[in-house]
């Protein structure tokens, strides 16, 4: 794993000119691979501690406070390996998102045991630097193929136009509200007039769906019954990316969820374009 990921990292890091349209997002790249880096030298423990702000909630599925999850000791032993396939940021240039693949052994080394997709939300935070504000993962069935790093359309992806900063937070809390109440009736597919052109839908078990078979699919599977509000909301200061998260009531089967969605700005409408949710244990 440790080869494999130096030269994942040398391949990304090769493809900056792909970052050209969008200088900010060289320094998200590089911070996410120090992240992973890390991971991989340290172990899983000490890189979250490390790259985590503050504030940042994790998901176990349960939504809890990161540093209060990571910080146990001694920690998980295993060994986590990621990168990312995707990556975009606000035009303001202070907050960004990663998604990718990621794979999970009991040691350094070892047989993989589980595989998986990520996405985080980076914050820019002064002389900090950029760290991560949310970070969620599902588990997969390993690919049939290797997926390639920073090689889809979504990498040069920016919201199309900017929305005033001001109103933008209260437009996007009303949109929950909305699609809650949605929710409630028609389950996951009250989610579809929500997506974005290039959205993605992540749910365990499933490979991330994109495209309007794969994505009906899995959102036919969310039951009616959830309601929830935004634990956590941010909109950049450019008015044009966002994110929520927190947890869902019971559906209809009783079983409560939690979430973390990106918005961006789409020819002047809030679309989403990340959607996923872990049912929690019953």
């Amino acid at each position: 794993m440790a080869r494999i990921l130096k030269v994942l990292s040398w391949t990304l890091l090769a493809s900056l000119p792909l970052v050209a349209e969008v200088p900010a997002l060289d320094a998200v790249l590089r911070s996410e691979l120090a992240f992973a880096r890390e991971g991989e030298q340290k172990g899983i423990r000490a890189a979250f501690l490390a790259w985590l702000a503050e504030d940042a909630p994790a998901f176990t599925p349960r939504m809890v406070r990161a540093r209060d999850f990571y910080g146990k000791e001694p920690g998980d032993p295993g060994s986590l390996v990621w990168y990312p396939e995707a990556m975009g940021i606000a035009t303001s240039g202070d907050l960004a998102w990663s998604f990718g693949p990621w794979t999970y052994a009991g040691k350094k080394g070892e047989a993989v045991l589980a595989h998986g997709h990520f996405l985080s939300v980076w914050r820019k935070q002064g002389p900090e630097g950029w760290k991560v504000a949310v970070d969620i993962g599902i588990p997969h069935p390993a690919p049939e193929r290797p997926i390639p790093g920073l090689a889809t359309p979504l990498l040069p992806f920016v919201s199309g136009g900017t929305a005033k900063p001001a109103e933008a937070g209260p437009a996007l809390r009303q949109r929950e509200v909305d699609l809650s109440a949605a929710w409630r009736k028609q389950g996951g597919t009250a989610l579809l007039p929500e997506l974005s052109r290039e959205a993605r839908i992540l749910r365990s078990g499933a490979p991330p769906a994109q495209g309007g078979p794969a994505i009906q699919k899995l959102l036919e599977a969310d039951r009616p019954g959830s309601k929830w509000e935004p634990a956590y909301l941010q909109v950049a200061p450019s008015g044009d990316l966002a994110w929520a998260c927190g947890e869902t009531g019971p559906d209809d089967r009783g079983l409560s969820s939690s979430f973390l969605r990106i918005w961006i700005l789409e020819s002047g409408t809030w679309k989403v374009l990340f959607d996923v949710r872990l049912l929690h244990p019953k």
